[in-house]
Order: structure tokens, then sequence, then C-alpha cells
């Protein structure tokens, strides 16, 4: 993978890849028609969900009227079609969607594996790992083939870490993963240290929030959702890990974060259910699986309770809303049309432009970590400056970095399996996760239960 190129301001052309979500895809297309470096710029819809994919793609024009964007939409169920000349791509595809996604988390619970979310690490994030992965390598290769020379494709489908590692491997595409984990850390700290507060997360409020309080940034670095901070700043001050005791007991938004900090003498960042399956004793019988740090026994999103799928959830407000615009364009006043907090504009832009971007990135490590391979990919703090990407060196304790290492190597195994599927390379990358028990006969019981059941998906004809 190359992360150096010489951007040229030619009119680009960006593919969204899994289009289809009513959420996700609606947004990351209007987060662009608004970005002004994107003023004409093409912008491809790609799903093989057709119906869905076209509910988004006229929501998403009837924004545009409205916007007054220059920039021209289209939707392709061809994913060579939609890929075609495409200077940058972002992919978030869900193979199996919530259904699967659930029987990851609800399946290892027979043999006492509990996870609070079940899809970065863990059972649950080696099987939607190996059930994005065929999809995945073939919208890579296809960007290769048929995309421009060096395009983009910015990785934001979970597991992160693996996904991003399976396809870079793959010439004549620059290939980087994000997550907004940083956010998510950005604003719990916020909360807790008092700066604004804790109101329901709505779309408005993720971005008004900063207006509220002095400015609170982090940079982070480790394994996706499993980062810890290297530095925090709070208006002014900037502190370095050294400095950060000065702000306990008053950060911690929980128990698990405080338990961190005493074992390992570190602030972990993300919202606590993703760093918390990451780490040994914590996700026990000891502590009711979680329950006494906090943590639910599986993702909110996906318990069997919630009455109706996320997606399902939101169309019939969309399908009112274009129901109304059909009939009276003037309706679409209403609409909550407005840039998110999500960079992945701005991420594209950066490259498109040469501008300078500092933003954090899903990347091999090449030095930056220090006790971490080169060749892993980690999630950390990066700056993008005339197409070429710079990491600043991290160092950690070594409780820590240990740590990092360990989820590391069971990612890179994991990735090889993803490229060429290997049980025994499974079974290895498994027992150095902290959520698998430690006997290869029953891990390897277990990951043949959960692949014979998704076994279409994993091993496509």
């Amino acid at each position: 993978m190359s992360t150096s190129t010489n951007p040229k301001p030619v009119r680009p052309i960006v593919a969204i890849v899994g289009a289809g979500s009513h959420v996700w895809g609606r947004q990351t297309a209007l987060d662009l028609l608004l970005h002004p470096d994107f003023s004409g710029a093409e912008i491809r819809l790609v799903d093989i969900a057709r119906e869905r994919l076209d509910v988004v793609h006229e929501w998403v024009e009837f924004a545009r009227r409205r916007s007054g964007s220059t920039c021209r939409v289209s939707s392709h169920a061809d994913l060579a079609e939609g890929l075609k000349d495409a200077s940058a791509c972002v992919t978030a595809i869900s193979v199996g969607g919530d259904r699967l996604w659930m029987y990851d988390a609800m399946h290892p619970q027979l043999d006492g594996i509990f996870q609070p979310v079940g899809d970065t690490t863990g059972p649950g994030g080696a099987m939607r790992a190996l059930r994005h992965a065929p999809a995945m390598r073939n919208i890579a290769e296809t960007l290769a083939r048929v995309g421009a020379p060096d395009a983009v494709l910015l990785q934001v489908t979970n597991p992160l870490n693996p996904l991003t590692a399976s396809i870079d491997d793959i010439p004549g595409i620059r290939v980087f993963g994000f997550c907004h984990g940083y956010f998510d850390t950005e604003l719990s700290f916020a909360v807790m240290l008092g700066l604004i507060p804790d109101r329901p997360h709505t779309p408005a409020w993720f971005i008004d929030w900063r207006e509220e309080c002095p400015e609170v940034r982090v940079e982070l670095a480790g394994n996706n959702h499993f980062v810890f901070v290297d530095k925090l700043q709070i208006g002014d001050r900037i502190y370095g890990q050294s400095e950060l005791s000065e702000l306990t007991p008053q950060i911690f938004d929980g128990p698990f974060r405080e338990a961190v900090w005493s074992r390992y003498g570190g602030l972990v960042g993300n919202n606590q259910r993703h760093p918390v399956e990451f780490l040994p004793d914590f996700l026990t019988e000891r502590w009711d699986w979680g329950r006494k740090w906090g943590m639910n026994t599986m993702a909110g999103e996906i318990h069997p309770e919630r009455k109706t799928t996320r997606e399902n959830q939101m169309l019939p407000a969309l399908r009112s809303q274009l129901k109304q615009a059909q009939e009276n364009f003037e309706s679409t006043a209403s609409w909550h049309i407005a840039a998110s907090h999500e960079p992945v504009a701005d991420i594209l832009a950066a490259f498109h432009t040469g501008n300078q971007l500092d933003v954090h990135l899903n990347l091999r490590n090449g030095g930056a970590i220090e006790g971490v391979p080169d060749s892993a990919h980690v999630e950390l703090y990066c700056r993008i400056d005339q197409g070429n990407v710079t990491r600043p060196e991290v160092r950690f304790p070594e409780k820590i970095a240990s740590e990092i290492c360990r989820v590391a190597q069971s990612q890179t195994l994991l990735a090889q399996c993803c490229r060429k599927f290997d049980e025994d390379t499974l079974v290895e990358a498994m027992l150095l996760d902290a959520l698998m028990p430690k006997d290869p006969a029953v891990i390897r019981r277990l990951l043949r239960e959960m692949i014979s059941f998704q076994r279409a998906w994993i091993f496509p004809a």
C-alpha cells in the first residue's frame, strides 16, 4: 500500500458502496454534496439492494436540489459500473445484516462468551470479518481494475483493522480505514468534565456541542475500538500521558474506565462497551459477564426484544417525506439538510486537493506505536498533507503496548484468513483473543459451528 501520491485537481468521482443504508448512505452522500471541495463532483450510490438504493437516491436528489449543489448523483446496482473511473470509494457494507450480527452475539453465549458489541473482536468479530471479506475483496479488486489510478478506498466496515488489512495488498489503490471513535471519546470526556450537559444524542447536538465548550481534542493510538489517549487538549492546555492523572477521577464515566486506569496506567478511549471486549478478566463470571461494569450482554441494536430493524424503522418516515416532496417540492424546506460530524468528506477532500488535515486513520503502524510490528494495522492520529500520510511516534507503558501488540497479532492472523481461509490460522488468532477460552479444541468446535451457520456468506460460490 502506498501512502504517498500527488493529488490532481480534477473533477472527482466518489462512489459510496453500501449506499442503500437509509441512514449512513444518505448522510455520507449529503456530506459530499455540501462539501465545497466536491462542488461539481459525481457522486455514485452503489448497492446490490436495488429497492433500498432507489429510496436513498431519490431522497439525495431532492436534497441536492434543495441545497443548490452542483454535484451529479447517480445510483448503480452493478459494482463495476459504479466504480468505473472513480477517484475515491467509501465502503460501508453489511453482509448478512443485523440477523447474523445477532447470531454472532448470541451463539457464543452457550460457551460463556458475552460480547457487549460483538462486531470487532471475539468470535463475533472473527465471523463478521470472514463474512465481509469476499465482498470487500471484490470491491477493492474492482476499484483497482476499473477505477482511476491510485484511487483512495476509505474503509469504514467493521471489524475495521482486519478488513482494511485484508485488502491493502492490492496494487493500484490506496487503502485506509476510518472510525469515529475519537469523536465519541471527545464527547464523553467533555460531558464528564462538566464542559457540556449530558443531553440526548441528536444529529444536531453532535455538531452544536463544540460551540458550548472550550476546545476538546484527543490524540489516540491502538487498535480500532481499543485505543488509549496519548494527548488530550482542553482549551489551551494539552495533557500528555503523564499529566492525565490531574483529570482523574472526574473524567471516569464508569467503573470500567477507572479500572483500566488502575490496572494499566492509561486512559482508554471510545465508548466503554467497545474496549471492554479486548481486555482479559472484564467480561467474566466474576464480573457477571460485564454487568458489574455497567455493560449489556449484547448490543442494543440487535437485542431480540427490539421491535423492528434499524433500517425498517427509518423507512416509513423516508417514504412519507418522498411522497410529500413528489407532490410539493417546497416540503423539502423542512428536511434536515446539513453536514454531519463525520469527517469522511474531509478525508477524501484532503486526498483530492492536497490540503492538510489532522485525523485518526486505520493503517499500517509503520513504526508509529513502539512495540507493535510495523506491518500491523492500527488506529492512530495522523496528518494528511499533499497526499502523504505521516504518523507521530507514540510510546505507551509496557502493559498497554503489550495488549495493543497482542490484539494486532490476532487481527493480522485474522486478516490472513480473510485473504485465504485456514482453520489452524483462525484458531491461532482466536487463542490470542481475550474473550476466548484457552482450549484450542473448544475454540475449533465453536468456530466450526458458527462458520457452518453462515457458510454461504463466508465461502460464496
